[in-house]
């Protein structure tokens, strides 16, 4: 075994990670810009929709199709804090419903040719190459992403020192082709 690390996940590690995958990660950020997408041409077709209706009279421009347009502009701003708001009442209601999102406490094992997560329901194994990419955000915690819904998650908590999280970030980096470093 080349390393073993006591992971203690808390909520707002699991909210953190979370947000990352909506909003950050790859994954998030193609589907933030669908749906930017998608707004933009809902109300470019209310606007198109209302002018047709309603016609170019100034009174008109006042009362419809620039409130519209503010509301767009306030849309898209607010998007990604929307999103984050809304994740954060999702998982809440899951802790409430007595349904863990996560396990709180888990070992994490890496092997030469693969690594383990032993909980205290399941034990799962994993080869390197069944990992999609690794994802280090801040210096604070590292993601090994298996596909865009599911990864392990390493806080800097684990570590027991710079080194240590420095040693292992080099043995990870070699396991896997994609890398991101946010």
């Amino acid at each position: 075994m080349k390393y073993r690390f006591n992971v203690i996940m808390t909520d707002e590690d699991y909210l953190e990670y979370n947000k990352f995958q909506l909003i950050r990660s790859p994954y998030g950020k193609k589907q933030l810009r669908n749906l930017r997408i998608s707004l933009t041409a809902l109300f470019g077709g209310a606007v198109l929709l209302s002018l047709i209706v309603g016609g170019l009279s100034a009174e008109y421009l006042l009362t419809a199709v620039i409130p519209l347009a503010v509301l767009y502009i306030i849309m898209q701003a607010v998007c990604e804090r929307f999103l984050a708001w809304s994740l954060k009442g999702q998982l809440n209601m899951m802790k409430k419903s007595g349904k863990p999102c996560y396990s709180p406490d888990s070992v994490m094992e890496f092997y030469e040719d693969c690594f383990t997560e032993i909980t205290p329901d399941n034990k799962t194994e994993q080869r390197y190459s069944a990992i999609e990419r690794i994802s280090f955000v801040d210096g604070k915690v590292i993601y090994i992403h298996i596909n865009n819904l599911l990864a392990y998650v390493l806080p800097l908590n684990c570590f027991e020192s710079k080194e240590q999280y420095e040693s292992f970030s080099e043995f990870i980096k070699g396991k896997c082709d994609k890398v991101d470093i946010y």
